[in-house]
């Protein structure tokens, strides 16, 4: 309590007492029986009045000694194990955790971590992956405001997280590092980054690209060998040094018969490599047979025949049959598309085919092109002919933007030959062509291609389209700039615009950590997505015995299984939708790697960087009484 306090309640007691003197005692001539009782009343009341006014205030200071929190955080990863240190963590974990001194000055609070942060009493190494950024942060957030101090134990190698070396501003308490493992520095040959396609055609070649890293300084020299299904089909020899100690190997590997693939890189150990498993990486690669059959029907004979199927195939995905119009209905339906060149009455059935299944169709028309027939047998376009036949050039219209064409021109090239006649189109289209006639640009397309929910049908309203493919040659010494014209064309047509109602997704090849599951998604009729279906999945092994089925649980938007607790191997599965005919089916292969063994030894430099950067210090175990 402060003076001025105590001066003040002395003042109030001095003051009510002669107040009180004043009106009991001094000249009265009351009874004094009363007197001294309501003398007392009247000073405990005038001094309450006082007291009040005054407000004083008692305040009680206490000291309390807490010894600062020590947080020892213990490096739990496979790597631990792997680089032979195991038995000297524990040995320091122990002693740490046992020390009575420590014990003495300091809460003691022992934690380890691989993946995420645990309270255990022992280490047992089994963890896939180290996370040094997450077990600091946790240890931040857990102790923010108190006074701590942390004493971390680890080989310093990191799989997966932030580079915790930077994070000396973010952590509130000085790191102590203690370096377990070998220091030591080896000469390693290492694979990289992999990047190989999940997808190959049929009778295609595809990439193959990965990059080879080396740590030493003399000379080396290696052999890189690459197989497809246990074939060696890429072997080359590698040589690097200190001064030149990466390379980027690309090559394409040919990819004939279809089915689940498996690649193999591998690099032959050098002398004096202690780790190996980082040699060696493997990945799937699935074969696809997605060709591409298109049936050109034409009753007549003419150049452009020839000259549209060797546009078309020279993408080697696709192929290209040449009928007549009496082609039978369950021919048609080995086609992905038609091209119906010049058609006349004879085509009435391949028109009703068309109408029936909805194929996506390009029409050239010319001379030859019965245009009242034509008008009759599809709907969306009509022209009157004039019977009078004309010479038309081509424009391209700059606004086409259904697909790419900024390669593509027409410089040069010749006219087609076509028929005069007022054109009529009643459904949405984009010309990709517009006509040019002695001069004149009309507003009339060359080339329109229309789109609603019955297909895609592209017109080219001119025959001898032939004479643009030499007219391509002349300009450029090849074929380019027409072929891949058309193959884009092509490919606009052929795209498949019906919805699967029920999609999968996943890996070809799980590895590591990575998460493993199996997402799909089911639709109904409208194509909205169904939440209230129950999806099915059936598992088979393929090199072992084991066999299960779960259900696919509702996430967010689409329905997912867990087979993280799936042994490694190969596995055949299907996804079905009960009640309903709809399955899918796949495959895919857990591969048994460990990311923590990629490391022998200690990365004892970040560790390093992180003490420093944090006030701390960093010790190895000798140092460690």
């Amino acid at each position: 309590m402060q003076t001025a306090t105590l001066v003040g309640l002395f003042l109030a007691a001095l003051i009510s007492l002669l107040i009180v003197f004043f009106q009991y005692f001094y000249k009265s001539k009351r009874n004094r029986r009363l007197q001294i009782p309501l003398a007392v009343l009247r000073f405990i009341g005038v001094f309450g009045v006082f007291l009040l006014l005054l407000n004083p205030s008692f305040t009680k200071t206490s000291l309390l000694t807490k010894k600062q929190d020590l947080i020892i955080l213990s490096d739990n990863s496979y790597s631990i194990k792997s680089g032979d240190a195991d038995e000297q963590m524990v040995r320091l974990r122990d002693q740490l955790v046992n020390s009575a001194e420590l014990k003495e000055k300091f809460d003691l609070s022992a934690y380890s971590f691989g993946l995420g942060v645990k309270n255990s009493d022992s280490l047992s190494f089994d963890e896939e992956a180290t996370n040094i950024s997450k077990a600091l942060s946790s240890v931040n957030s857990a102790f923010k405001g108190n006074a701590a101090m942390v004493v971390l134990l680890s080989d310093g190698n990191q799989t997966v997280g932030e580079a915790y070396e930077f994070m000396g501003e973010a952590v509130k308490f000085p790191v102590n590092a203690i370096v377990v493992g070998d220091t030591t520095t080896y000469s390693d040959l290492s694979i990289n980054q992999v990047n190989v396609n999940r997808y190959a055609f049929l009778e295609n070649t595809f990439p193959v690209e990965f990059f080879v890293s080396y740590q030493g300084e003399i000379p080396i020299r290696s052999n890189i060998t690459i197989q497809l299904d246990g074939r060696t089909v890429f072997r080359e020899i590698l040589e690097l040094s200190g001064q030149r100690n990466s390379k980027k190997i690309v090559t394409a590997l040919q990819a004939s018969s279809v089915g689940l693939k498996t690649l193999d890189i591998a690099l032959d150990p050098i002398p004096g490599e202690r780790n190996t498993y980082n040699n060696k990486r493997r990945l799937s690669i699935e074969v696809i047979d997605e060709k591409t059959r298109i049936a050109i029907v034409s009753e007549v004979m003419h150049p452009d025949l020839g000259a549209l199927i060797k546009a078309i195939e020279s993408n080697s995905q696709r192929s290209v049959v040449l009928a007549g119009p009496t082609i039978s209905n369950e021919e048609l339906s080995q086609y992905n598309m038609l091209i119906l060149y010049q058609p006349s009455r004879s085509f009435s059935g391949i028109f009703q085919y068309i109408q029936d299944v909805k194929v996506n169709t390009f029409t050239v028309a010319g001379p030859k092109t019965d245009w009242n027939f034509l008008n009759r047998a599809q709907k969306g376009i009509e022209r009157t002919s004039f019977n009078q036949d004309e010479d038309i050039l081509a424009v391209l219209n700059p606004s086409f933007g259904l697909f790419d064409l900024s390669d593509f021109y027409v410089a040069d090239f010749p006219p087609l030959e076509g028929s005069l006649g007022d054109i009529l189109i009643t459904k949405p289209y984009e010309s990709i062509l517009d006509q040019q006639i002695k001069g004149v640009v009309l507003q009339d397309p060359l080339l329109p291609v229309l789109s609603d929910d019955t297909g895609r049908h592209a017109y080219l309203f001119g025959e001898n389209i032939w004479k643009w493919r030499i007219q391509s040659f002349r300009n450029d010494q090849n074929f380019e700039n027409f072929d891949t014209f058309i193959n884009k064309l092509i490919l606009y047509l052929t795209t498949d615009q019906n919805r699967e109602r029920l999609s999968v997704t996943n890996e070809l090849i799980y590895q590591g950590i990575t998460e493993k599951k199996i997402k799909a998604s089911f639709f109904d009729a409208t194509y909205v997505f169904d939440a209230d279906a129950t999806l099915k999945l059936s598992l088979k092994g393929l090199n072992n015995a084991y066999a299960d089925e779960r259900i696919l649980f509702l996430g967010d938007s689409e329905y997912e299984v867990d087979i993280n607790d799936l042994p490694a191997g190969e596995y055949a599965f299907t996804v079905t939708v009960e009640g309903t005919n709809f399955t899918k089916s796949g495959r895919f292969s857990i591969e048994d790697f460990n990311l923590e063994q990629l490391f022998v030894s200690s990365d004892y430099e970040k560790l390093s960087q992180l003490a420093e950067s944090t006030s701390g210090g960093l010790y190895f175990p000798d140092q460690i009484e």
